[in-house]
C-alpha cells in the first residue's frame, strides 16, 4: 500500500509507477539488483522530461524495462491515465521522482513483508500438521 502522500495527483503518480515497477521481470530485477532502483529513478526523470503525454511516459518505461503488466497493474494504469492531467503529473514525475520512487520503495517491502509472514505462517502451520500426526 503506498504510504501517505502530500496530495492525490502524488498518489497518483505512486500508484501508476508502483503497477509498471511490478510489471518488471523478476530477473531483471535480480540481475540488477545493486541498481535497479536507482535505473527505476533515472528512467522516469528523463521519461518524464522527453514528453508531455502521460501514456507516451508509460509505453517508454515499459519499452525500457520490458514491462508486461498483468491484469491488476493493467487496469491500475488504465484508470490513472484515463483520469490523469498529464503536465501536472509529469511535472511531478520530473520534480518530485525521489519521494515518488520512495513510496514505491516502501509499499514494496510492505508487501514483501506481509508475503514473508504469510510464508513463515503456513510453514508453522504445516510443521504443527506433521508433529499433530505423530
Amino acid at each position: 500500500m503506498i504510504p501517505e502522500l502530500p496530495t492525490e495527483q502524488h498518489k497518483k503518480c505512486a500508484l501508476l509507477l508502483e503497477a509498471l515497477w511490478r510489471g518488471i521481470a523478476p530477473d531483471y530485477k535480480s540481475r540488477y539488483r545493486r541498481e535497479i532502483w536507482r535505473q527505476f529513478q533515472e528512467e522516469i526523470e528523463a521519461a518524464a522530461r522527453t514528453t508531455n503525454s502521460l501514456s507516451v511516459f508509460v509505453n517508454s518505461l515499459c519499452s525500457r524495462f520490458g514491462i508486461a503488466l498483468r491484469d491488476k497493474e493493467a487496469v491500475a494504469v488504465g484508470e490513472v491515465l484515463s483520469g490523469a492531467d498529464d503536465r501536472a503529473m509529469l511535472k511531478l514525475l520530473r520534480e518530485q521522482t525521489v519521494l515518488l520512487v520512495v513510496a514505491v520503495r516502501l509499499a514494496n517491502q510492505e508487501r514483501r513483508e506481509e508475503w514473508e509472514a504469510q510464508q513463515e505462517e503456513a510453514l508453522n502451520m504445516s510443521k504443527q500438521l506433521e508433529v499433530e500426526e505423530e
